[in-house]
């Protein structure tokens, strides 16, 4: 037993002894545990390059980064103080980078060898937003703009899995989601908005009762006569949400009220403005809470794939403060993964892996308002035990992929996005990752230049395990 597996099981047997048992109580709390892929987007365009910085003692790269980066790190005097306050240096092998302080339950899964951190990844082909969330959210990099009414790599992973459900847990149902069925692209969704008050309501008082009664009544023989509609006929997905939640809407939330799938204080706080530990933004706390219960129902969900947001990463002005908030509210200590994941079975938590995507990078030199402009390179973040922890790919270069010197310069993008999420698709499901990622069956990159690039040296066949 290697020390990483021995302090978990320590912590999980001391938390078994001294709190009444949890361990055992989670496992019942939650269904079947099968490998589960959580997509986190991070709207916007993250500029992950300030949650890593390189240490001073790394001279020639530090001096170049603080001189391109200096003003998004306001009210320090020189890069020594910056570092020192704002980053926890970790090491890989013989390299050394820093870590944000304020995302200190991904410094802790770091340190427990469940992070990898996959640089110099090439995503999105321009810098408009939507046209980016639409390439990275579908997996397609010749998505056509502005047509999103199509299938995601999410939706073609339930798909390649088969008997499976792709979860979504964000206000809206993302590009992401959807599946190839072109009639109904919800055919393996289930959107779970806010899990305490999913199902459909049957009335409160004899009034609505007879809606209730109406609207059932209505649906049910008009669902009948709407398969001749042409796929495009814009009512089709309100069909499609009436018969998902008329089918596990009452199941669930029979199964969310039972005395032990009570929702852990420690979820509740996270969107309480009375407590100390509520997010900046509450929507998040919201979606922690969503995928906490559906993984209570993930038998009933059939829940193999879910679908997490988090916007506000535009950050044009003001940066430092903008983004360090973000990642408090994602990996901070006592916030939202963190406290989603530590209320988690062992068995639930060891089947979970995280994926960070986000629009694309933005430029390496800082602009004059403390931000930083559009750019396209970037790193992408896997999470989780099951992920075989480390940096893949070149991190700390002063020149390489990161030419900061240059105005307008970007990350520059050496290996595919679709390699990353392939390696991520195979791991919940075997050699489904060409399936959603049909790009991936060119490997001859000389016969094919167009095929996914990967960066001389990275290995990602061990990516998880």
């Amino acid at each position: 037993m290697n020390r990483r597996d021995f302090l978990k099981l320590t912590l999980y047997s001391t938390a078994a002894t001294t709190l009444g048992n949890p361990f055992m109580q989670a496992l019942a709390a939650h269904g079947s545990p099968h490998r589960t892929l959580v997509n986190v987007m991070c709207l916007g365009g993250a500029d992950f390059r300030y949650m890593f910085a390189p240490p001073p003692s790394d001279t020639e790269y530090a001096n170049k980064y603080w001189q391109a980066r200096q003003p998004l790190y306001s009210g320090y005097a020189d890069y020594n103080s910056a570092f020192g306050s704002l980053y926890t240096a970790h090491n890989a092998g013989d390299l050394s980078f820093g870590i944000h302080n304020n995302a200190g339950w991904l410094k802790t899964q770091y340190e427990a060898g469940n992070v990898a951190i996959i640089c110099n990844v090439a995503g999105s082909t321009n810098r408009r937003h939507d046209q980016s969330q639409l390439i990275v959210n579908s997996g397609d990099l010749n998505a056509n703009q502005f047509v999103y009414d199509r299938d995601g790599w999410g939706g073609r992973l339930a798909e390649a899995i088969g008997e499976a459900n792709t979860v979504a847990m964000t206000h809206d149902v993302s590009v992401f989601c959807k599946g190839t069925q072109a009639a109904n692209r919800n055919a393996q969704v289930i959107h779970v908005r806010d899990s305490r008050s999913f199902a459909l309501s049957h009335g409160g008082n004899p009034n609505q009762e007879k809606v209730a009664r109406a609207l059932k009544n209505y649906y049910a023989s008009r669902s009948q006569t709407i398969q001749d509609k042409p796929d495009n006929w814009p009512y089709h997905k309100f069909f499609q949400h009436e018969q998902k939640l008329r089918a596990f809407g009452d199941p669930f939330k029979a199964l969310i009220e039972q005395p032990e799938n009570t929702l852990p204080i420690d979820i509740v706080k996270l969107n309480d403005p009375g407590s100390m530990g509520v997010l900046n933004q509450r929507g998040f706390a919201k979606q922690c809470a969503n995928v906490y219960d559906s993984l209570t129902g993930a038998d009933l969900f059939k829940l193999r794939v879910a679908s997490m947001e988090y916007g506000g990463w535009d950050t044009h002005r003001n940066q430092k403060n903008q983004f360090e908030n973000n990642i408090s509210d994602i990996f901070g200590t006592l916030r939202g993964l963190d406290m989603l994941t530590s209320n988690l079975a062992p068995e639930v938590w060891n089947n979970l892996v995280f994926v960070f995507t986000t629009d694309f990078g933005r430029q390496l030199k800082a602009n004059g308002d403390s931000g930083t402009d559009h750019g396209s390179g970037n790193y992408m973040i896997l999470v989780g035990p099951a992920v075989n922890g480390g940096v893949y790919g070149e991190i700390s270069a002063a020149g390489g992929p990161a030419p900061y010197d240059v105005q307008g310069a970007d990350i520059l993008g050496r290996t595919s996005f679709e390699r990353v999420l392939a390696k991520a698709c195979d791991w919940v499901e075997p050699s489904s990752g060409v399936q959603v990622f049909p790009n991936m069956a060119y490997s001859d990159l000389a016969q094919f230049p167009d095929g996914p690039i990967l960066e001389d040296g990275v290995d990602l066949s061990t990516l998880l395990s």
